[in-house]
């Protein structure tokens, strides 16, 4: 995997919430969630930042939700503004790298390792004029995470959704430093059930994972999960790393 590689995931906050407070600028100020308002049962499918102070969160019952914010605005998704909203977003993308590789609805990789060379070499100064290009055409704020593979750019992301300005670097040089101390549930790709399945195996923090002898992982999953855990292991001990397990990206 080359390290001198620059992939950046693209994320947007409160996407579908933030679509609806950009279409509706009378509720700016207001705090704004995306569900059925008819359905008190229904679940919440975004909420903006505002709301989610008042301890409003994505999956959360409305009923719930109008509890913690008697002022919540409840507004009937639109899948279908969501999807324009999102490929009008990636079209700003490839005005900036050709490279594009959509994740989900609201977050998608870009390879921008050619580009800086064309938009004057600053990486700060071209991520920020991509996070000003689409908050300015789609009204959505977007969290950038940037590595020198997806799967590091992805895990930068979670720091960047913290930081003020929306961005964060996870290098091979700060993995120990960044990324190693912080608890294995913060890994790509583990839920609840594989957290209990580390913690039963004496590992706590992604670096617990990194530092292990790839055979020692095989050997302590095979123990609590069976004989099969061998790929699942040499997923987990890669993504640590942050190796792409399957080493492929876009037109790569």
């Amino acid at each position: 995997m080359p390290k001198d590689r620059i992939i950046l995931l693209s994320d947007c906050q409160s996407f579908y919430a933030s679509v609806e407070k950009a279409a509706h600028p009378e509720y700016a100020d207001q705090p704004v969630a995306v569900g059925d308002p008819s359905r008190m049962n229904g679940i919440v499918l975004a909420a903006c930042p505002l709301a989610k102070s008042y301890g409003v969160t994505t999956a959360s019952r409305v009923g719930e939700a109008l509890t913690k914010c008697r002022d919540l605005v409840v507004i009937r998704p639109r899948m279908g503004t969501y999807i324009q909203v999102s490929l009008l977003i990636s079209e700003i993308y490839q005005g900036y790298t050709d490279l594009v590789e959509a994740f989900s609805i609201d977050e998608q990789f870009l390879d921008v390792t050619g580009s800086l060379r064309v938009f004057g070499g600053d990486l700060p100064e071209l991520i920020h004029s991509i996070q000003q290009h689409v908050l300015l055409s789609t009204g959505v704020w977007t969290r950038v995470g940037i590595g020198p593979s997806k799967i590091l750019a992805k895990m930068a992301n979670n720091f960047a959704k913290k930081k003020t300005g929306g961005t964060f670097r996870l290098d091979y040089d700060n993995l120990d430093t960044e990324l190693w101390p912080r608890p294995v549930h913060e890994m790509f790709m583990v839920a609840g059930r594989m957290t209990k399945n580390f913690y039963r195996m004496g590992i706590s923090t992604i670096g617990d994972i990194a530092r292990m002898e790839l055979g020692e992982l095989k050997r302590r999953m095979r123990t609590t999960l069976g004989k099969q855990s061998d790929i699942q292991a040499e997923y987990y001990w890669q993504t640590a790393r942050g190796i792409e397990y399957l080493q492929h990206f876009l037109c790569a």
